[in-house]
């Protein structure tokens, strides 16, 4: 089943018992890891190193049933485990339909998987079950964003003063990871704990926390997406001076092609631009309409997906080993800013 908020909330504090399966998939990965965390969290015990059980993709897809079968195993420790399984997609569908259709429910299931296509058969099996919940991760904007950091604020007893979630969010690109990292940071710093909360000001966020100014990932997306490489590269060398990742420069740009990429699909389906950013889903911030409803105008579908496709593409080969790193963020931002810049 699709899961609403409530439930949602619920889950990730005390997992239903009758659920056989979590599915956590979307746009928004870094909130899917971030849940995914939330939920494995209930399974550790000190006295269980077997509470978790991983299982890789490519395994289930060249033994299906191996999932079903690790769902039934009895922990010696008398306890459910919990089976992960990362970075799904439809290759485990056979799977999840032999886990669905087993006889004994056994331990629960989590899946985390990208962005699934609307016609994906996993995610109709996820959210036609009633012994399933599917979770989609939409990138968070404005006031879902600020509702996100605040909960996470919350479990390091901070409060964030007016003002301060949004500043995250710049500094952050909008990655939970990050957000989280950084939180843990200010707690310990204003010897914050949730018995004994503190307020997180913007002089704190200063004092201890990159600090952006003109520089912030903001402009360096307005930049790329604007088709100035000159720009991109200045707002690149700031950053990186704030000791920002490569990897989360990326996370925030591919968040603005994804979002023009869903307008992109809407215009070409009959809308204005105009009508396009005004209709948008969260809400596009308000300064950044203008912009957005520019770029929708002179932008194609191929060319975003193109864009898309290096920033992926740069991610991924930054995650392997021994990667060029911030030198390959570098090189795919520069070469997407390229290819924005507007016709002559």
């Amino acid at each position: 089943m699709k899961a609403d908020k409530q439930q949602l909330a619920a889950n990730l504090t005390r997992l239903e018992p009758k659920l056989r399966l979590v599915l956590l998939h979307g746009r928004d990965e870094a909130a899917s890891r971030d849940m995914a965390r939330q939920i494995a969290r209930q399974f550790d015990a000190a006295d269980n190193p077997l509470a978790q059980t991983l299982i890789a993709a490519a395994t289930l897809k060249d033994d299906p049933s191996a999932l079903a079968a690790a769902a039934a195993e009895v922990s010696m420790f008398g306890d459910r485990t919990l089976v992960r399984v990362d970075d799904a997609g439809d290759e485990v569908l056979d799977a999840v339909t032999l886990l669905l259709n087993a006889e004994v429910a056994g331990n629960p299931v989590l899946i985390v998987a990208g962005e699934l296509k609307k016609s994906s058969k996993l995610q109709l099996l996820a959210e036609s079950s009633p012994v399933t919940l599917s979770v989609i991760n939409y990138a968070a904007e404005g006031r879902d964003w600020d509702t996100v950091a605040d909960a996470a604020a919350a479990e390091f007893g901070l409060r964030l003063a007016r003002g301060v979630a949004r500043s995250l969010a710049t500094a952050t690109g909008g990655d939970r990871g990050v957000l989280r990292a950084e939180l843990q940071k200010f707690a310990l710093y204003l010897d914050a704990s949730p018995d004994a909360p503190a307020t997180l000001e913007p002089a704190a966020l200063a004092a201890i926390g990159a600090d952006l100014g003109d520089s912030d990932i903001n402009a360096l997306v307005e930049a790329v997406s604007a088709g100035r490489p000159d720009i991109a590269d200045q707002q690149m060398a700031r950053l990186s001076e704030a000791n920002i990742p490569g990897i989360v420069m990326l996370r925030g740009i591919a968040r603005r092609f994804w979002l023009l990429l869903e307008l992109r699909l809407a215009v070409e389906g009959g809308l204005s631009p105009q009508s396009a950013v005004d209709g948008a889903r969260p809400p596009v911030f308000r300064k950044a309409k203008p912009a957005i409803t520019s770029q929708l105008g002179r932008t194609r579908v191929p060319q975003i997906r193109n864009a898309l496709d290096r920033l992926l593409g740069a991610e991924r080969e930054i995650k392997t080993s021994a990667s060029a790193g911030d030198v390959l963020a570098r090189q795919a931002i520069l070469g997407i800013a390229t290819l924005m810049a507007p016709k002559r």
